[in-house]
């Protein structure tokens, strides 16, 4: 047994980590490697030998092309010099499919962690999964319908073991702020921050916590450097104990707002897309919602500003009406803790996979 786990991702690296934390991974560490994680991963021997370019939506995947076809094929390169008897591909599903549908080998077990949230999204993904894939580890329970009960496991989710609850709150002074992690993301959206950062200046009380990967550090900080009351922070080993620390958070849509959620954290979701990329997503997209928890409860629980709604303007003033009156803040932290709860998030249970990879050890 010799395993590889790629994932594209920042978001799949903190599922791998979450993961390879099993005794399981640490016994045989010698069988486990991985692909695109971070440089300062060095618990497992990582075969990364290019740079992991974060893609989403489709003007970008036509744009970066010719990077897409040389990633696979690099990946290709390194599975075949190193044997492995199973891929574990981590979220960025696309991909997942635009690998197989070229090297698939039947001396491989290939394994999806994290559907392509087909509840919500096109079901052709889920049935092309129940046709070229051993095993699908989901993260979401109303998923199982979708899939052949043979290849299908519920593993629950691996942020509910990752991130620390909060039950302090004495009011909103620490502000989050999460940019998002892709480079499309991060310069959309940072000259609104900026704009937001000037409508609060008023509340001297307030400080800014930037929440941000190693190849965004210097640019943020920089664009930043005339702001005195904001700190910035990297996604590292400390991160998820600084998450529980704050008071409120402004966030790009993703990952972040279910770590916020378990987090116990108030947030408003924010995220504007290429127009292209956007029309594309409402046209397969079956809600009107981005957040998660907002999915599942089929209302706005979490207050998001999308698209053309998404400014320094509503942001604040959303933001001022909560800060200024504390039975608001208080219900709107109060509906997100139950509707995180109504949403039925499990722990993660790293024994699916163990046990599904005890069978070939």
């Amino acid at each position: 047994m010799k395993i590889l786990f790629i994932t594209l991702e920042q978001s799949g690296r903190q599922i791998v980590k979450t993961i390879l934390d099993d005794k399981f991974f640490k016994i045989n560490k010698n069988q486990i490697f991985t692909f695109g994680m971070d440089d300062d991963y060095l618990e497992f021997n990582d075969l990364t030998n290019t740079k992991i370019t974060p893609i989403m939506g489709f003007v970008d995947i036509v744009s970066n092309l010719k990077y897409l076809f040389n990633l696979r094929l690099k990946i290709k390169e390194i599975i075949d010099i190193n044997l492995f008897t199973h891929i574990f591909f981590v979220d960025s599903f696309d991909f997942s499919k635009f690998y197989i549908q070229k090297f698939k080998s039947n001396k491989i077990k290939y394994c999806q962690i994290v559907g392509p949230s087909v509840f919500i999204w096109k079901s052709s993904k889920a049935k092309f999964i129940n046709q070229h894939f051993d095993k699908i580890f989901s993260i979401f329970s109303i998923e199982k319908s979708y899939y052949n009960p043979d290849i299908y496991d519920y593993i629950g989710h691996p942020l509910k073991n990752k991130t620390y609850y909060s039950n302090d709150y004495n009011g909103i002074n620490n502000i989050g702020i999460f940019l998002g992690s892709r480079q499309q993301e991060i310069y959309r959206n940072i000259s609104i921050i900026k704009q937001l950062l000037l409508n609060l200046k008023n509340y001297n009380d307030l400080v800014f916590n930037f929440f941000v990967t190693t190849d965004y550090y210097d640019f943020v900080k920089n664009y930043f450097k005339e702001n005195t009351n904001l700190q910035i922070h990297l996604n590292d080993n400390s991160y998820y104990k600084k998450l529980s620390k704050l008071d409120f958070a402004f966030a790009c849509s993703g990952t972040v707002h279910l770590e916020l959620c378990f987090s116990n954290i108030p947030h408003i979701v924010f995220y504007n897309a290429n127009i292209i990329n956007f029309s594309i997503f409402k046209l397969f997209v079956r809600s009107k919602y981005l957040s998660l928890v907002n999915i599942f409860n089929k209302k706005e629980i979490v207050k998001e500003f999308i698209q053309n709604d998404f400014t320094a303007e509503n942001l604040s003033n959303f933001f001022t009406n909560l800060k200024q009156n504390k039975d608001n803040i208080y219900n709107y932290r109060k509906n997100m803790s139950y509707a995180v709860k109504s949403s039925n998030f499990e722990n993660f249970r790293s024994s699916m996979i163990t046990d599904y990879l005890e069978k070939f050890s």
